[in-house]
């Protein structure tokens, strides 16, 4: 399936008299909620759609803790997650401290199917 795009105009920060240039940018065609994907996963597997539910929910609780405990997750060809800070800086490693974390995000790194995937996309202009 192709993937529509429309243009988005983006002026430069470093000087406001240069013109907008125009980037693509991708558009969606709505979203899969978890309810919608465990009954999808149930159609190629012997399990219902409140089992699939089930494991989801557990997979989830599961990277949460390992995430919490420094853990790399990696889910095979899903891709891996991981735990990233930001922080202000120190004039010694010796004067770092937790305080100099300002900020925490998580990491996506798809997998291997999921990059395959990325490279047999078709993006084709909004109608």
């Amino acid at each position: 399936m192709a993937i529509p795009f429309t243009p988005s105009g983006k002026t430069n920060p470093n000087d406001a008299s240069a013109p907008m240039k125009y980037y693509p940018r991708a558009c969606n065609y709505g979203e899969i909620d978890l309810e919608e994907l465990a009954e999808q996963v149930s159609f190629s597997c012997s399990a219902t759609p409140a089992d699939c539910y089930l494991v989801i929910m557990s997979l989830v609780e599961e990277v949460s803790n390992s995430l919490e405990k420094g853990k790399i997750v990696r889910l095979g060809n899903l891709g891996s997650f991981q735990v990233s800070i930001k922080g202000s800086s120190s004039d010694t490693p010796e004067s770092v401290r937790s305080q100099n974390v300002t900020s925490s995000s998580i990491l996506f790194r798809p997998g291997k199917k999921l990059k395959t995937m990325l490279k047999r996309l078709v993006f084709v202009p909004k109608k």
